[in-house]
């Protein structure tokens, strides 16, 4: 990536600062996040830009919407996200000539700004490529969940893959995954939803210009039981936290979550139906569960 790219696209924010300020908006929106996705995009390729507010509107909000640069990352001028609402989407259309830079994407509620970086036309990293990604099980009764898996040729330096459900409203997958360093697969939860005919979802893996795809095929009929998970081992000592805990199905994404209900982090499939992992978590949590993204969960008090 130029540096010089980067820095007229975030000179290019600053210079809008002006104009965005004359935008309409409520006057009680306030912005929460920026999203894209897929992030990067090459060879013309489109993101979905996400503004979300901190909390519903009872007025219609609208967001200005900027590039840094428009010639190789082009969004429109604005979206209204409706009363009530938390959050609009809007397509980020990119040129597949462009060189390959950093775009700075700009949105705007009311006087305040919110920025996000677009990598357009980014080169594939030398190395390891994405090969594959399946789902296991891939046919499957409708409102059931199962397990995503992409797979590169070699362990990797922690790549992210961007991934997409051809029906979302059908078969949901998370916006991207992280291969972690060293590794050259991860997992990620499909959910589905429950469907009165037989159909097929096609679900897409995207990193660096290289796409692997594969189909669930969701079938009518009453959804699989939840896995049963059990926590074998909860501990805090001198900010260690150690989680230990196994589930009845070998292929479930187990998540630590605290005892408020926030995430904290997902446990290491060990094989055979067994998790764990060991943190370092400068205050005790007291309590935690481990949720599976097949349905089942557990809770524990550290002792």
């Amino acid at each position: 990536m130029r540096c010089s790219s980067l820095s007229r696209s975030l000179g290019a924010s600053a210079a809008i600062a002006v104009l965005a300020a004359a935008g309409t908006a409520s006057a009680a929106a306030v912005p929460g996040a920026l999203s894209l996705s897929p992030d990067p995009v090459r060879d013309g390729a489109s993101s979905e830009g996400t503004m979300t507010l901190a909390f519903p509107d009872p007025a219609p909000t609208t967001v200005l919407l900027f590039s840094g640069n428009p010639s190789a990352a082009s969004v429109p001028a604005s979206i209204v996200i409706p009363a009530g609402a938390t959050s609009g989407t809007f397509t980020i259309t990119s040129n597949a000539a462009a060189p390959a830079e950093f775009v700075t994407i700009t949105a705007w509620v009311g006087n305040t700004p919110t920025t996000r970086l677009l990598s357009v036309n980014a080169e594939t990293p030398a190395g390891p490529t994405l090969t594959a990604v399946s789902v296991n099980p891939a046919t499957f009764n409708g409102g059931s969940a199962s397990t995503g898996t992409v797979k590169f040729s070699a362990p990797t330096d922690a790549y992210t893959v961007q991934l997409r459900s051809s029906n979302a409203a059908l078969v949901r997958v998370p916006a991207e995954v992280v291969v972690n360093q060293g590794k050259a697969t991860a997992d990620f939860p499909v959910l589905t939803s429950p469907v009165t005919a037989q159909t097929t979802v096609t679900i897409t893996a995207s990193w660096f210009g290289v796409t692997r795809t594969t189909t669930v095929t969701l079938r009518p009929g009453p959804a699989a039981a939840p896995d049963t998970v059990k926590i074998t081992k909860a501990t805090w000592r001198k900010g260690l936290l150690t989680i230990e805990a196994t589930s009845t199905n070998p292929r479930a994404i187990l998540s630590v979550f605290s005892r408020a209900g926030n995430f904290m982090f997902e446990l290491t499939n060990k094989g055979g139906g067994r998790y764990a992992d060991q943190r370092g978590w400068v205050t005790n949590p007291i309590a935690i569960q481990v949720r599976s993204h097949l349905g089942g969960s557990a809770s524990a008090t550290l002792k």
